[in-house]
């Protein structure tokens, strides 16, 4: 009986390891078929993310090109000539942070937190501050200029653009 026991202990040890290497063998492919599928899907986001940044951009320039003749049309052009830039040189003056986030904030119809636009400014100006707290200095500037609206909803501030549906008396 024991050579028998011990034959069969073999046979059982046999079938599983039979068993094992199938599924590890359908385990790897498992795998591969998944890491293949989230290589697309990463390829994919990536895309997104470009068209993303590259339509924001566009709303920008649509926003900025409406802004002057829709928005304030007498303060936008006084406010281009009133400070030379030293660091402009040769590609122009840019826009002052103040500037750019009334211009981001004109663009989007809906509140939004600090975060959200200094993530919208890092994305379009990656050369600017896009610190959180420094856009949100220059947001509160903005409200206390009643050119921004600030709300607060929880625990979180949103800002709005004060432009068609502020009211005009605030200047």
């Amino acid at each position: 009986m024991s050579g028998s026991a011990a034959t069969e202990f073999t046979s059982v040890q046999s079938q599983y390891e039979v068993q094992v290497a199938g599924d590890l063998e359908r385990n790897a492919a498992e795998q591969k078929r998944i890491r293949a599928e989230i290589d697309a899907l990463q390829g994919q986001l990536e895309t997104l993310e470009r068209d993303h940044a590259l339509l924001l951009g566009v709303q920008r320039v649509f926003a900025e090109g409406a802004r002057p003749g829709a928005v304030r049309g007498a303060k936008a052009p006084a406010k281009k000539s009133a400070k030379p830039s030293p660091k402009a040189g040769t590609a122009g003056k840019q826009p002052s942070l103040a500037q750019l986030l009334g211009t981001l904030l004109a663009a989007h119809g809906e509140p939004r937190s600090a975060a959200e636009i200094s993530a919208e400014l890092a994305a379009d100006h990656p050369r600017r501050n896009s610190n959180v707290n420094v856009v949100r200095n220059a947001l509160e500037l903005l409200v206390a200029k009643s050119q921004a609206h600030r709300s607060k909803q929880n625990n979180s501030v949103f800002y709005t653009h004060a432009g068609r549906d502020a009211a005009p008396a605030s200047d």
